[in-house]
């Protein structure tokens, strides 16, 4: 049952425009403002009783007594939902990013960092594009890897990929590690996971029973190896946003925004929740993100006829102004697929 089906029309109305209002102005949103500027038919008194409800539904929240409310998940993903099956207009700006797309330059790599920083300087949110790849039976496998231990809590990670590249990680453990276990780990690996691309996933019936620290450690290496290059421009507008004046909020979202299969597994993860759309939106914990839990992204896959499909984004606080967003994704992915084509 659809959840947003238990509450009332008028109520529909009012958590929207809260959204909208708070978006605006990242304040409370008082019922006299919802009540003028929404064309409700009632008093500011009525108003206050239907965000009474919404409170109790889990849409609204007042943050102290005497406050105006402020939206929670549910709220913005009622408001998501509404613009998700509106039409998507062109405006100015869309204009102006589908004229900056089509200059871009020949260069691959180029383009693609040039797309993040426009998209970033567009929607004023940090931008994330990664590269066009066709399917996982593509991807260049592993052919070797070694494990060697440098001193006690230490472990070097070595892989090497068919393409010839050769990389290596230094993994920290959690505790002091014996060689004996080492070297086992490494034998179960290599039959495990030689010949598989890198970004395979390691099942947990395939680990054995070692150090979780060092088991995770090559699960990143593999996992950034795997993820390829992720283009992510604007980080710095982050400082811009109220809800991130607290050090350690930002730092969250600020590390997690520099890790590149995190960012490639947020991205697909937002585009799989809403594939039936052209542009897709997970908010809050709907992306499974804990670092991100403050956060929303905006995403769509962009598709070339030569080197496959890739992703574009935007990661902004959930206060974030969903249409500009989405309308910016939207044209990214479509004239980008089409640049790198036209190359």
């Amino acid at each position: 049952m659809n959840r947003h089906s238990a509450i009332t029309e008028r109520q529909r109305v009012i958590a929207n425009a809260v959204v909208v209002e708070h978006i605006r102005s990242a304040e409370p949103v008082g019922s006299r403002a919802v009540c003028e500027g929404y064309g409700l038919d009632c008093s500011p008194a009525t108003v206050r009783n239907e965000m009474v409800c919404l409170e109790r539904e889990g849409y609204l929240e007042q943050p102290h007594t005497s406050a105006g409310r402020v939206p929670l998940e549910p709220a913005y993903r009622l408001h998501v939902n509404g613009l998700q099956q509106a039409r998507v207009r062109l405006d100015s700006q869309t204009t102006w990013m589908a004229g900056e797309m089509r200059r871009l330059d020949a260069e691959p790599e180029l383009a693609l960092r040039r797309t993040s920083d426009l998209l970033s300087q567009m929607t004023r949110y940090p931008a994330v594009v990664t590269h066009a790849a066709g399917p996982e039976s593509e991807s260049p496998r592993l052919t070797d890897l070694s494990l060697s231990p440098v001193s006690a809590q230490n472990v070097l990670f070595s892989f090497a990929l068919e393409e010839g590249s050769t990389q290596q990680a230094l993994i920290e453990t959690d505790k002091p590690v014996k060689v004996k276990d080492v070297e086992a780990l490494e034998q179960v690996l290599r039959r495990v996971l030689v010949g598989r691309p890198p970004n395979a996933e390691l099942r947990p019936d395939e680990a054995p029973d070692v150090d979780e620290g060092l088991l995770s450690g090559i699960r990143t290496a593999l996992e950034e190896a795997g993820a390829g290059q992720v283009y992510v421009e604007g980080g710095a507008f982050m400082l811009d946003q109220p809800e991130f004046e607290q050090i350690d909020r930002l730092r969250r979202v600020m590390e997690t925004l520099s890790r590149s299969p995190v960012l490639l597994r947020l991205l697909r993860t937002t585009v799989r929740a809403g594939a039936a759309a052209p542009v897709s939106v997970t908010i809050g914990s709907e992306h499974g993100v804990e670092p991100l839990r403050d956060c929303s992204v905006v995403a769509a896959n962009y598709r070339t006829s030569r080197h496959g499909v890739g992703t574009v984004g935007v990661v902004g606080p959930m206060r974030m102004d969903y249409r500009l967003a989405m309308t910016a994704v939207a044209c990214v992915a479509r004239e980008l697929g089409q640049t790198l084509d036209a190359r």
